[in-house]
């Protein structure tokens, strides 16, 4: 009986003793360990509701990526892992949009470079100007990030550009700006240490409405740092009818221009030329040189009593495109039109015309007044 009661007891105890280790496993070991699924692929949201299902939270950082918006594009602990619960995991979660290739604008001018940046969709960040024997001044050295790299639009790309050598630190080239539109062109020209100072409209068909047309001083042009430049933008031509020209002389057919002919430049004469860089477009009519003194009109008295005439010799500067030309002439009768037209470059133009007193001739191209002459 004794022998039965001790086998009994026993046994008991070898059942309270596995139960118990049972238990212990159940609820320190295999309740803690719980194997990471594999996450990369699901929303964030799915994501997330798969981790806390077996105990475990995530902690999403987003970053660019080629993969649509919220989707996990990687987690720290690998699919498969065990994990005590309660753990976090880290997971990489794409922030959308396709990521561009950096251009590698190394050994660009720094206006080509940002054009380069510019058509790439991507944006330009701090400009770093250092001396450099090896490089010409505004020659890209190195930029960051480097090509090729993958980043989104928003990504800014830095600068580092040459200044030459050593002494010339203080004076930079104006960029080439032509065709930017007017924020790209001031961005380009203040990373140059340059200042838009002002901006003016200029009719063209070169560039579209808005988009630089030239900058004075023009672009290659080696200023002092800090300079201030004038920002040219480009404005639809208007189309004006030519008005009707005003007789000068009481016996000259009703529907002709009197004495106001276009003529070549008679032989053996050289005609004064105005230069006009012609790799440019043609600046505003404020812009262009005066005609020198010793080529501008003189008068001179004709065979009629008491009658003066003015005579006019002047050959349009040369331009890439024709621009409207006005001359008028003022006097004791008031003023008159002897000329309103379109003038190609290089156009040469002969006139004489009768006043009365003292009078003024004044000649408009583009809309601008370029040359004024006072006649007694």
């Amino acid at each position: 009986m004794n022998r039965l009661f001790r086998w009994g007891i026993m046994i008991a105890l070898l059942i309270l003793i596995g139960s118990g280790l049972v238990s212990i496993r159940l609820i320190f070991v295999e309740d803690k360990d719980v194997e990471v699924p594999s996450l990369v692929g699901l929303s964030l949201i799915e994501a997330t509701n798969k981790l806390h299902s077996i105990g475990l939270s995530a902690r999403p950082d987003m970053v660019d990526s080629d993969k649509p918006r919220d989707v996990v594009v990687h987690q720290a602990a690998p699919a498969g892992e065990k994990a005590a619960k309660g753990n976090i995991i880290n997971l990489k979660v794409s922030r959308g949009g396709a990521l561009i290739n950096i251009p590698d604008v190394r050994g660009m001018q720094f206006a080509e470079a940002v054009k380069a940046l510019d058509a790439s969709g991507l944006k330009l960040g701090s400009v770093l100007r250092v001396p450099d024997q090896m490089k010409p001044a505004g020659v890209i050295i190195a930029q960051n990030p480097a090509s090729p790299a993958g980043v989104i639009s928003s990504r800014m790309v830095e600068l580092l550009v040459s200044e030459g050598k050593a002494g010339l630190s203080t004076t930079v080239l104006v960029p080439d700006v032509k065709g930017q539109e007017e924020e790209i062109a001031r961005q380009i020209i203040e990373k140059s240490d340059l200042i838009v100072s002002r901006t003016a409209q200029l009719e063209s068909k070169l560039v579209p409405p808005g988009s630089v047309v030239q900058t004075q001083p023009k672009a290659g042009t080696r200023v002092q740092s800090g300079a201030s430049l004038t920002l040219f933008l480009a404005k639809a031509p208007v189309e004006t009818p030519p008005a009707e020209i005003t007789p000068t002389q009481n016996n000259a057919p009703q529907n002709a221009p009197a004495q106001v002919p276009v003529q070549t430049p008679p032989q053996g004469t050289v005609p004064p030329v105005i230069p006009v860089d012609q790799d440019d477009a043609p600046l505003p009519p404020s812009s262009v040189p005066v005609i020198p003194p010793q080529t501008t009109a003189q008068p001179s008295v004709t065979a009629q009593p008491g009658g003066k005439t003015a005579k006019l010799r002047y050959q349009v500067p040369p331009l890439s495109r024709a621009l409207p030309l006005r001359i008028e002439l003022t006097d004791s009768a008031g003023t008159r039109v002897l000329q309103d037209r379109q003038a190609k470059g290089g156009e040469y133009i002969s006139l004489e015309a009768p006043y009365s007193g003292s009078a003024n001739i004044a000649i408009h191209l583009g809309g601008e007044v370029i040359w004024q002459e006072k006649y007694e």
